[in-house]
């Protein structure tokens, strides 16, 4: 262990923004890895006042900072007791930079638990200090205090420590230098734990690490492979999911038997609750897979949909030996299938021992009934670019200069890698600027060497290896981007499958209009020109182009000599082409940035968009933008024209060159990239499609991009995927508008489907509360907003918060936050806003933990919101969530229909207010009133479309006066049933 003193950091602030905030409290602890040599903590009197929201995280209260002394009394003791020993923190800088705003520059060695944790902790949801300490089963303090939240830093570092010492000295060492490359303050710390291993390694083995190292080079000179790669075990390649032929069915009272009250299920379940919804939807969806054919069923909240398609989709694919797979929208739904649901029933299906339907006594259900299994096999998959490739990451590894970017994540993986079994980069926090250096490390398509590559002989391409186990599954998990890019693909990462569940189906025709769809901007360009090497028209060039000539240079024999010679030939051409594009696309993005400019585009979030139109593309304005592509798109043609010299080059070089299939590759790949950006600039600017939406979206000059969408996505879905499957099965809890799911159905494509819609078994009559204000002025009218924010105040306040209030626009959220905030905190009630007070999750923490508080929210917040209990027990809907009008894509296909509004634009608002009123009762025993602060529900026709989508509930209508004082009666009396 090392004696090392460590000084753990926390400032706690009025807000922790160096300009803004002030200091109101400082801790710090002096330690070693096996004890605490000190404390020192201080309350600091600010200059202004300590916010409501702060006092509620902290406990910190106006009385207690008035009598401190300033932060220039304390900061001299605080100096000296920091001494120059390494400072450690969680996101330690900004305190830093709290202390340097305030008057104090430390000028110690940083150690930053957060980066640390990032690079020794992969898979954590969130690295805040909460979720470290969590996973490091460090106990956290019940206030936000910078002494305790100290403490906590204490354990945390101590634990990532051990984690560090678990890698050998060579490891740390080489991680030491690439985070060195990389400026991270880490980097001492770890060539010291890597000393400290050299030390400790050196006295237990002597000459025997020398020795192991000696056998390691022989055998990997055997297999062909670097060195560095046989720290990856070599994998057994699981077996192919084979059919059995069985025709056998799923017995479907077999099913009500399994699920019955007191049946197999409900014995080997813990919590099992019977659900006759659960057992419709079950049933139907077990008829399609034994008849085939297509379902489209909604099924309310609570009704447990998960278990209802996949233990029939299990049966059925155990049976036969088939593959069913499985599609979600979000992350969560694809982690709960894949971590709890299926683990669930593969630890249930084991204990009801095989049996042919669960009932007792041995009762079967027919000779040509399939049996439920005794276990079955799952696999989650995703897209190429999500998993690494160990080939570009050993090349990667032999640049000598890496970019400081490019570093810090060989750092990241150099570790992860002796860890990871999937190399799938969710397990990663990659920052932003590490998206574009994975990009380079990542799988892509046909990006690999097949039976030449090392990795894959082994077994341990973790692309190949996720497609091997996805082929070995009776279930595999994707989602919708994977299912859809998959469409049409040779070698698609998804295996053969004929039976397809898509689950939150109201998310696919957004997410196929992302995949059949295109963006072609500045930063795209620049990735492909950069793809050749940065400095090629310097002469200082690394990258693709130099490394060819480097290793045609090096080669022997007469085919490498004259590809060498053609690679010379293009020795000018290339870098003069290179320049030209560079000039020219900042030309081209300029003349598009001005043309929006002069035009004008609707503001739409950040975005300002413009439609193109054939009277938009007939002006002067464009046609300079079409002469601006033509000097752009010269450039790169001749880049495409030198790429595919080289590829014929390389034909008949064969094993005279080392490594010739990767450069062929690479080639390949350059050369792919540069036809999709010449295809798709140039219909956006001249050539357009009749079947596709084309805008241009600016958010400033900066960010200029050329899109496209299709313009009905149906027909392809029909004809790709539905088509052609035995048997799919669409579910959402909103699919369904006005009692029927004509519109979902021609959206995606979907005719000829069985129709089921199964209620929510909670009773909303007696939990739910839909008060309608009756006088409140429409949005957009005067007087709107004034009302709005009157009717928040006086509701909040009287239920003392618990609230969550749903925006269509962060405009009007903004403006509502900055009128209630402070008479809502003169109330006690914590306000909290989306982009102001932090990200989705963290909001959602504090939330959770603050029983007063009030969270506005926009877009993310409609769906995916799960707070169960007395935490959200109201839920205010300001506005009906009506597409913006303007919108490119909306605009386009509205104009497909005869009445635009009530066959477009209504429907698909209405699936939306679902899903946002679907946050409110999330189990059983949950109670919550939903107010809807928009009177086109009443006082428009189309309103009670919206009203009558939801379940029945009690349903009040009222002057927003006597909102607050019926929701907290309301809340505040018991269901009629337990009286």
């Amino acid at each position: 262990m090392s004696s090392t003193a460590y000084i753990a950091l926390d400032v706690e602030a009025t807000e922790m923004h160096p300009e803004r905030g002030e200091i109101i409290e400082v801790g710090a602890i002096r330690f070693t890895d096996e004890r605490i040599i000190d404390r020192w903590t201080a309350t600091v009197r600010p200059r202004g006042p300590v916010p409501f929201g702060i006092t509620a995280l902290t406990g910190i209260t106006e009385a207690e900072v008035r009598r401190a002394r300033p932060f220039a009394v304390i900061a001299p003791e605080l100096a000296a007791f920091a001494r120059r020993d390494p400072i450690v923190g969680q996101s330690v800088w900004l305190d830093l930079e709290m202390l340097r705003a305030a008057g104090l520059k430390l000028p110690n060695p940083v150690y930053d638990t957060f980066e640390l944790a990032t690079l020794v902790l992969p898979g954590l949801p969130a690295y805040s200090l909460r979720h470290i300490a969590g996973r490091l089963g460090v106990d956290l303090p019940v206030e936000h205090r910078a002494l305790g939240d100290a403490a906590v830093t204490v354990e945390v570092f101590r634990r990532l420590l051990d984690q560090v010492r678990d890698f050998d000295a060579q490891t740390l060492g080489e991680v030491a230098q690439l985070l060195a490359g990389a400026q991270s303050p880490l980097a001492p710390l770890f060539r010291e734990l890597a000393r400290e291993k050299t030390r400790v390694g050196f006295e237990a083995t002597g000459a025997l690490g020398a020795s192991l190292r000696q056998q390691l080079a022989a055998r990997a000179r055997a297999e062909g492979a670097p060195l560095d790669s046989l720290f990856l075990l070599p994998r057994q390649r699981p077996e192919r999911l084979e059919p059995t032929g069985s025709a056998a069915r799923i017995d479907t009272r077999g099913l009500r038997r399994l699920f019955a009250p007191g049946g197999a299920f409900a014995r080997a379940f813990p919590g099992y609750e019977y659900r006759e919804p659960q057992i419709a939807m079950m049933e139907a969806v077990a008829g399609v897979f034994n008849d085939g054919g297509r379902l489209i069923t909604e099924a309310g909240t609570g009704t447990g949909k998960s278990l209802a398609y996949l233990l029939p989709a299990i049966i059925a694919a155990a049976a036969r030996g088939e593959t069913v797979v499985v599609s979600t929208a979000t992350i969560n739904l694809q982690d709960q299938l894949f971590r709890k649901d299926l683990p669930d029933l593969q630890r249930v299906l084991a204990a009801i021992g095989g049996r042919a339907d669960g009932a007792p006594d041995g009762e079967g259900a027919g000779e040509n009934t399939a049996p439920v299994p005794r276990g079955f096999e799952a696999a989650l998959l995703k897209g190429r670019g999500n998993y690494l490739c160990l080939r570009r990451w050993f090349t990667a590894r032999q640049n000598p200069r890496p970019s400081a970017d490019e570093a810090r994540l060989l750092a990241k993986t150099t570790l992860w890698l002796r860890t990871t079994d999937t190399g799938d980069r969710a397990e990663l926090l990659l920052l932003p600027e590490e998206q574009a250096a994975w990009n380079h490390l990542a799988e892509h398509e046909s990006a690999c060497v097949a039976s030449q590559c090392i990795f894959q002989r082994r077994g341990q391409c973790f692309l190949y290896r996720a497609r091997r186990q996805a082929e070995s599954a009776h279930v595999v998990v994707v989602n919708h981007a994977l299912l859809l890019s998959d469409l049409g693909t040779d070698g698609g990462v998804l295996p053969p499958y004929q039976h397809l569940i898509v689950d939150e189906a109201h998310h696919l025709e957004a997410e196929a209009t992302r995949q059949f769809g295109f963006e072609v901007d500045a930063a795209r360009v620049a990735q492909h020109l950069d793809s050749f090497g940065k400095g090629v028209n310097t002469g200082r060039a690394e990258g693709l182009l130099p490394e060819l000539r480097a290793r045609l240079n090096a080669a022997r024999g007469r085919a490498a000599r004259e590809a060498l010679e053609r690679a010379d030939a293009l020795a000018e051409t290339f870098p003069r082409a290179i320049a030209e594009a560079r000039a020219a696309s900042a030309t081209f993005f300029a003349r598009v940035a001005a043309f929006v400019e002069q035009r004008g585009g609707e503001a739409t979030g950040y975005d300002q968009r413009l439609r193109l139109t054939e009277p938009l593309r007939d002006s002067d304005g464009w046609r300079e933008v079409g002469a601006a592509w033509e000097g752009l798109h010269g450039p790169l043609l001749t880049i495409a024209e030198g790429l595919t010299t080289l590829l014929l080059a390389l034909e008949p070089v064969g094993d005279e060159l080392e490594g010739r299939e990767d450069l062929v590759m690479e080639l390949t790949l350059a050369l792919r990239a540069n036809a999709d950006l010449r295809l798709q600039a140039g219909t956006t600017v001249g050539q357009p499609d009749p079947g596709m939406v084309y805008w241009v979206a600016a958010g400033g000059r900066e960010r200029i991009s050329l899109n496209a969408a299709p313009l009905h996505v149906g027909a392809k879905l029909e004809q790709a995927l539905f088509d052609i499957k035995r048997s799919v099965v669409l579910t959402s809890a909103t699919l369904a508008t006005e009692g029927s799911f004509a519109f979902v159905r021609e959206r995606l494509g979907f005719a000829d489907a069985r129709e089921l819609r199964v209620p929510s078994p909670f009773d909303y009559e007696s939990n739910a509360l839909l008060y309608l204000a009756d006088d409140i002025p429409e949005p957009n009218s005067p007087g709107y907003q004034k009302r709005l924010n009157d009717a928040l105040v006086g509701l909040c306040a009287a239920t003392e918060g618990r609230a969550l209030v749903l925006f269509t626009s962060y405009s009007a959220l903004q403006a509502t936050y900055r009128a209630v905030k402070a008479p809502l905190e003169r109330a006690g009630v914590l306000v909290l806003g989306q982009r102001i007070d932090g990200n989705p999750r963290q909001l959602l923490d504090r939330f959770r933990d603050n029983p007063k508080a009030v969270l506005l929210g926009t877009s993310s917040f409609w769906e995916g919101v799960d707070v169960v209990g007395d935490a959200l027990s109201v839920l205010v809907i300001t506005k009906l969530p009506f597409a913006v009008p303007t919108d490119p894509v909306f605009a386009a296909r509205s104009e497909q229909f005869d009445d635009p509004f009530h066959g477009y634009a209504v429907p698909g608002a209405i699936l939306r207010f679902k899903q946002g009123f679907g946050r409110l009762i999330r189990s059983a025993e949950d109670r919550g009133v939903c107010a809807i602060l928009d009177r086109r529900v009443l006082s428009k026709r189309y309103g009670r479309a919206f009203l009558d989508s939801l379940p029945p509930c009690a349903e009040v209508r009222g002057p927003v006066d006597e909102l607050g004082p019926q929701a907290a009666e309301w809340l505040a009396r018991r269901p009629t049933a337990e009286r």
